[in-house]
């Protein structure tokens, strides 16, 4: 088997470091912002960083003898199966653990608990601006000391309700997402959110969904709910519920559905199979791809 050359095996090993160094830094960015757009080019750095490593380590080494193109594309494969394996073993934790699937909010009793951050505080100031008056801040115990905190406002004809939801990372910092509640005289809901999590379940039929995880900025995500509301061409009812009261009752209304339709066990066979059917795994592994290698969520 014939030696990669001196300078071949150099400018593998330029090439390698160099993205390395790429994906270190993107990785650190997007942790410290805890920008899901950034974490998303992120993955695809690390990814290319793992098969640039791995195929250029055996090209150099002899170990096959493959073209380098080959061994980084087998590579690249190869971390695709790992991440699968992982990913749908942490989603079968999930479904045996006690994290809550569909959250219970209670009011939070120190008020308005915004990050004192530049970012949040021209957030704040822009919801302000926009016209949107603060109705309630509410909390959730995800897990121990894992806690999302949301901040809802209503517009001036309470037609709008806007959710502020501030989540935390694994690295202490914190993400912000919104979600745009409008109901009409028909009674639908028209829903304009732009969360990055993964769901993969179902929402009744007079919902209308539209997720957009590209979305970061609050203003386009108004303006995009807007443009919805008024293709519907017919008037908005007001908001009369307290958000504590109506996000629970969404909650309740979100989880019984899931359950008809399969993606939830049934409450008795839960301790032996877990919560979520092989289908509803099977819904959230694929958008946890879709969503963070593209960014784009399931069809809901």
């Amino acid at each position: 088997m014939t030696a990669v050359p001196d300078s071949e095996s150099f400018l593998i090993q330029a090439v390698v470091l160099g993205v390395a160094i790429v994906s270190l830094l993107v990785s650190w960015w997007a942790n410290r912002t805890a920008s899901p757009v950034i974490a998303i080019f992120s993955r695809w750095i690390r990814w290319g960083f793992i098969s640039l490593f791995a195929g250029g380590f055996i090209y150099v080494l002899q170990w096959s003898g493959y073209s380098f193109l080959v061994l980084v594309a087998v590579s690249c494969l190869g971390w695709f199966l790992l991440e699968t394996v992982y990913n749908w073993l942490a989603i079968s934790a999930l479904s045996r653990s006690d994290l809550p699937l569909f959250p219970h909010f209670e009011e939070n009793t120190r008020g308005d608990d915004w990050p004192s951050l530049p970012s949040f505080i021209r957030l704040k100031d822009w919801i302000r601006a926009a016209g949107f008056h603060k109705k309630q801040s509410l909390v959730s115990n995800l897990a121990d000391q894992v806690i999302m905190r949301v901040s809802v406002y209503d517009n001036e004809d309470q037609t709008i309700r806007l959710q502020v939801m501030f989540i935390p990372n694994a690295r202490g910092h914190t993400s912000v997402s919104f979600i745009c509640l409008s109901t009409t005289s028909s009674g639908d809901i028209v829903m304009t959110d732009n969360i990055f999590l993964p769901f993969g379940g179902f929402y009744p039929e007079n919902w209308e969904v539209e997720r957009s995880p590209w979305t970061r900025s609050l203003e386009k995500l108004v303006q995009r709910h807007t443009e919805r509301m008024d293709a519907k061409a017919e008037p908005m009812i007001p908001f009369v519920t307290t958000p504590l009261d109506q996000i629970n009752q969404d909650q309740r209304i979100v989880e019984q559905l899931n359950r008809d339709l399969g993606f939830l066990n049934d409450l008795a066979t839960q301790e032996e199979r877990g919560r979520l059917t092989p289908a509803g795994k099977a819904r959230v592994w694929q958008e946890i791809w879709t969503l963070a290698y593209l960014g784009i969520p399931l069809k809901y």
